[in-house]
């Protein structure tokens, strides 16, 4: 299944902007991935950074505007929704 969301927020910049579009689907995540995760009961978009085989650890690309596995520790591969494939942009990048 195809997951479509909104960015909201700054804390994937530069990889993705505010009001970007990306597509996910559900396959097995791997470190460096941007994935849609549930984590701390919310919907968050964040890169891989470290990854084992029951536990990944998510981080925002804007890391001092992001509130990520360094505040919350690591969710597990069963709280990733899906791996981005494709980013639509909503404006020019600066």
């Amino acid at each position: 299944m195809v997951r479509v969301r909104r960015v909201v927020g700054t804390s994937m910049e530069p990889a993705l902007y505010e009001g970007d579009i990306v597509f996910a689907w559900h396959k097995k995540p791997k470190k460096g991935d941007i994935v849609i995760a549930n984590a701390q009961g919310r919907e968050v978009i964040k890169r891989i950074t470290l990854f084992s085989p029951t536990q990944l650890y998510i981080q925002g690309d804007n890391a001092s505007h992001s509130t990520d596995s360094r505040h919350y520790g690591p969710i597990t591969v069963s709280d990733v929704t899906g791996v981005v494939w494709h980013i639509h942009r909503s404006r020019k990048k600066k």
